[in-house]
């Protein structure tokens, strides 16, 4: 406890640190994670957590039993968590249904980055020489991927062909075959050169469905390490793409493992 703490003060701080009040209104680990790289407000409604997106407040658990697929059409913020994200070395995605970041509350996205193509603040970057548009609050992030992975092809020159002719970032556009909002139309997506990729949708056959990729571990981390999920590490994989998802690679965002 600070020693420049009044008497009173002090006091009331001592008591909350120790988990009386302040631990009972704590809101979800993740949920208040989230709201460091979101506009989110945490805020309990009726005794429930919930989050205010702007002028509008979603439930944080909905209370619904969901499959997979269900999740997909219809998350709550929690369900966004229910499958963790695990970087690391390059394995094959075997479990079905295995795809952390691909459940997306589009709420959320629609506050940070902009509800309509019109309301997406884009702007044009360098992406080791080739001229992208990518939202404006991630630029940064993109850039800082850009500087590694330059670094890594003047290392290692073979890995430029996997970064020339991209296959695109910003695309206001619906997910292939859903009618789901893609990332790329936030302008938080990226895919690398389509020929040296990969995807579960071109595979022959499609079903059942047999993991495969190319994309090298370095490239791989380069994204990762600036916050980037990636979809080779999903059963449904979509090698070539990369996404601005910081929360699923903060572990302060884990969920809290649920009660029997």
């Amino acid at each position: 406890m600070r020693r420049s703490l009044n008497n009173g003060l002090g006091l009331l701080v001592l008591t909350l640190s120790l988990g009386g009040v302040a631990a009972a209104e704590s809101p979800p680990p993740a949920l208040a994670c989230l709201s460091q790289w979101y506009p989110v407000e945490p805020v309990k409604v009726d005794g429930a957590w919930h989050a205010k997106l702007g002028a509008t407040t979603y439930p944080w658990d909905d209370g619904k039993p969901k499959t997979f697929e269900q999740k997909l059409e219809s998350p709550d913020l929690e369900d966004t968590f229910s499958l963790p994200y695990k970087p690391g070395p390059i394995q094959p995605v075997t479990r079905e249904n295995e795809d952390p970041g691909r459940i997306r509350f589009d709420p959320l996205f629609h506050a940070a980055y902009g509800n309509a193509e019109s309301k997406v603040d884009v702007v044009d970057i360098d992406f080791l020489g080739q001229k992208l548009k990518v939202n404006r609050k991630a630029a940064p992030a993109f850039e800082r991927v850009a500087k590694r992975l330059a670094a890594a092809v003047k290392q290692e020159p073979s890995l430029r062909p996997y970064l020339q002719n991209l296959g695109g970032t910003f695309v206001w556009r619906k997910i292939a075959n859903t009618n789901r909002q893609s990332a790329h139309s936030y302008g938080v997506s990226i895919d690398v050169n389509v020929k040296r990729s990969h995807y579960w949708e071109w595979a022959k056959p499609k079903e059942p469905v047999r993991w495969a990729n190319q994309i090298p571990q370095v490239i791989v981390d380069a994204f990762e390490a600036e916050g980037f999920i990636w979809g080779g590490r999903w059963y449904h994989y979509d090698t070539m793409h990369f996404e601005y998802r910081p929360e699923l690679l903060d572990p302060a965002c884990a969920p809290s493992p649920r009660g029997p």
